[in-house]
């Protein structure tokens, strides 16, 4: 169970889904916010006559008609109380408007009692409207006394009018509401609004909550491709954070400005632009916000900083100054005291009290630079040698020897620590070479001794082999010592030779040497041996005669060591395929056979001395063939190379191509 989890796959798409609910559930949100502020009076008022919108416009209303039927009453008394005649004209055109809103109030009844001369005003046709007024839901009275309505509008001019009159003033809104004004517009929008709230709010919670579980998940999953893999990063990683950081919030303030610049009363056309800039923002945070996740996990959010990889800059740059690894602290200190020198000689010479000290200071000036050209001179010879050092040392003359008394102070240590690398090296060497030869002289020695007792047994077995023995069981005996004494010395022998050809002490003498011929050649001297392994060899050469510079003995070495490992190990009456094609530099030669034993070791290690294909080591091979057709292709600078896939074995030897400047 714990492994299929942690092989848990992490799919691109679903990361994109995230992302793009992320940002729809954001606008969503944010879209819903906008509408309940722009709607809050509907939305925290309890019903509609508690809007600021109704009470604004019931108070106007009422205004309006105590203006129009106490304050201007009519046009003859509107004549009779003026004596101007523009102002009569203008106070005759308020009376006709205010009469016509009134009238073209559909749900707003009022009723005007005066109660001295008993009058009554009214715009309803119903026999007692004041009842009618009363029984209404939202109904109000005024008089010069009292007030059962607050007017935080227009009290104060309604107060006025009827401050010296008699008059009492009812006005109701009738219910149910009829189309015909705005008060009907106004309370089906409210009805509308208020019936949409509830889910306005769910929206934004649902959004919330979908968001929330959306970026968790984006959290969890940022920079891997699985679960417990590798962070990986994106190529907005490599901003610095800080950097990153500070570009993100500039974007926000460019945004902010911008949508405040052209906000407005805006139509559903003009909330495209907000929206596309509000879109950008989200996307812009999103790949902040995973950028930042993913280097948390990393644990390189303070140091992918700017701040930070300056200072370590300056760290390592400081302490290569007090190593010596750069330059030293001294120089820089030489060069700070140097342009300080020469501004004081500039400062003095320009406010120099009398004209004849002006040589003398030009000429310590002239003494200074000249003494500081010379020692920098000496420096650079200094760092010239170093590097002269550096390059007989990379090219092999370990022995080339510096003259310590020829460098200056300010790189005595550089040329100190090239002494120490040329003296380590010239040791290591030493100790690989004498290693080498002890090797090499081990093995010709032990080979030496091993061979004079076997050749004493190669002998007695030959001689008796020749004895007239009547033992069938003796016959047999002395063939199995003849067999294995047989393989014993070639074993020796395999052994010598890969010992030189490993330690690079065999000579090469180079020719031209036609790699076709001697393929053939080879396939001719072992044309019986490949008829009892039952093996069918294919030839492919692109042409016929393929020249290589390389040594004609070798070379037969090599490719007699290939067959012979090809013989041996290939599985009986399958084909062997040998390959001959010529490069622009190289000749290559290849043969692949499919191995009569399974072959369960790396390619590196059959190349290794002692090591064979076959583990059970049933057949007559030494394990050293392919370690010495290895060796002795390096040694004439060609590539040796197997390949191994499944039980199909591949081996390819390339060797420099024969051309008229080779020689």
């Amino acid at each position: 169970m714990d492994i299929k989890l942690k092989n848990i796959k992490y799919a691109t798409g679903t990361k994109a889904i995230a992302v793009i609910l992320i940002w729809l559930c954001f606008i969503s949100a944010a879209g819903s916010g906008v509408f309940l502020l722009e709607n809050r009076d509907i939305t925290y008022s309890e019903s509609y006559y508690d809007t600021y919108r109704f009470r604004y416009k019931f108070e106007e209303l009422v205004r309006n008609t105590v203006e129009a039927n106490i304050e201007l009453k009519n046009i003859e008394n509107i004549k009779a109380s003026n004596k101007y005649e523009d102002i009569t004209n203008a106070k005759i055109n308020r009376f006709h408007n205010l009469k016509s809103e009134l009238s073209g109030m559909v749900n707003y009844a009022y009723y005007i009692k005066n109660d001295t001369t008993g009058e009554t005003i009214t715009n309803t046709s119903v026999a007692d409207p004041l009842v009618l007024i009363k029984r209404q839901p939202f109904n109000i009275h005024i008089s010069k006394w009292e007030s059962t309505y607050n007017f935080p509008s227009y009290w104060g001019e309604i107060g006025g009018m009827l401050s010296d009159t008699d008059y009492d003033v009812y006005a109701a809104m009738q219910e149910p509401f009829k189309k015909g004004d705005v008060f009907y517009d106004d309370y089906i929008r409210y009805s509308q609004i208020k019936a949409m709230i509830t889910y306005v709010y769910l929206l934004i919670l649902v959004s919330i909550a979908l968001m929330i579980i959306a970026a968790a998940y984006l959290a969890v999953v940022a920079g891997r491709k699985e679960k417990g893999g590798e962070i990986i990063f994106t190529y907005v990683d490599g901003i610095y954070t800080d950097v990153h950081t500070l570009l993100v919030l500039i974007a926000a303030l460019l945004s902010v400005t911008i949508v405040v610049r052209v906000s407005g009363p805006w139509s559903i056309s003009e909330w495209i632009f907000p929206f596309i800039v509000l879109s950008v923002d989200i996307f812009i945070g999103i790949s902040y916000v995973l950028s930042m996740i993913r280097q948390i996990k990393a644990k390189r959010i303070f140091k992918n900083t700017l701040i930070a990889v300056l200072y370590r800059r300056l760290n390592v740059f400081a302490r290569l100054c007090f190593d010596g690894k750069l330059f030293r602290a001294s120089i820089l200190l030489v060069l700070l005291v140097y342009g300080l020198i020469n501004g004081v000689f500039f400062a003095v010479g320009t406010h120099l009290p009398s004209d004849y000290l002006i040589p003398v200071v030009f000429g310590l000036f002239l003494a200074f630079n000249a003494a500081a050209i010379y020692f920098s001179a000496k420096s650079l010879y200094s760092l010239s040698q170093i590097m002269k050092v550096a390059k007989e040392i990379s090219s092999g003359n370990l022995d080339y020897a510096l003259n310590s008394s020829e460098i200056s102070v300010t790189f005595s240590g550089l040329a100190e620590d090239i002494q120490n690398i040329q003296g380590g090296m010239k040791k290591v060497v030493a100790e690989a070479i004498k290693g080498e030869r002890m090797k090499t002289e081990l093995i010709t020695n032990v080979s030496h001794d091993l061979k004079t007792p076997l050749t004493s047994i190669v002998n007695y077995v030959d001689l008796l082999k020749n004895e007239d023995l009547n033992n069938e069981r003796a016959v047999e005996y002395i063939s199995i010592l003849e067999e294995k004494s047989g393989r014993l010395k070639q074993l020796i022998e395999d052994l010598v030779e890969a010992s030189k050809a490993s330690s690079g002490s065999l000579q090469v003498n180079a020719e031209k040497v036609d790699l076709h011929e001697l393929v053939m050649q080879a396939c001719g001297e072992y044309e019986e041996k490949i008829r009892e392994a039952k093996l069918d060899i294919r030839i492919n050469a692109e042409e016929k005669n393929t020249y290589i510079y390389a040594d004609g003995k070798q070379m037969w070495r090599i490719i007699e060591n290939l067959f012979s490992n090809a013989i041996k190990y290939s599985m009986p009456q399958s084909r062997v395929y040998i390959n001959l094609a010529e490069g622009s530099e190289y000749g290559s030669l290849t043969i692949k056979n499919i191995s009569a034993f399974p072959l369960d070791i790396p390619p590196e290690q059959l190349t290794e001395r002692f090591v064979r294909g076959d583990v059970s080591r049933t057949t007559e091979g030494s394990g050293l063939g392919l370690s010495i057709a290895q060796s002795l292709t390096a040694l004439q600078g060609g590539r040796f190379g197997i390949e191994i896939d499944g039980d199909l074995f591949k081996v390819r030897a390339e060797f420099p191509l024969w051309t008229e400047t080779a020689e």
